[in-house]
């Protein structure tokens, strides 16, 4: 059966954070996004493809701000919540209103 939205937003989010949260140097921005998304998420405040879309921009800005990497597998996790962001709504990921 196939996973709804929801379900693989929560999932790949929540696989990322606890992935990330384990490792000392991970930026505590991205983990500040990770678990706004999974609050998000959890509460159903907004659309799947829109909290997407946020924690990608939020993950995107911390990267470029603090110049910090994401290792290959969480770099592939956010490819897929990129591609889940572009399946709804006007506002992409790369949309600078797209924030948390």
């Amino acid at each position: 059966m196939k996973k709804s939205v929801y379900e693989q937003v929560f999932e790949i989010v929540d696989e990322m954070y606890n992935s990330l949260s384990q490792k000392a140097d991970t930026d505590p921005d991205i983990l500040k996004v990770l678990m706004t998304a999974g609050t998000y998420l959890s509460e159903k405040k907004s659309a799947p493809q829109i909290i997407a879309s946020k924690t990608v921009s939020g993950i995107l800005l911390a990267n470029s701000s603090n110049n910090s990497r994401l290792d290959q597998t969480n770099w592939n996790r956010l490819k897929q919540l990129i591609m889940l962001a572009k399946d709804g709504g006007p506002m992409g990921p790369t949309d600078f209103r797209a924030q948390f």
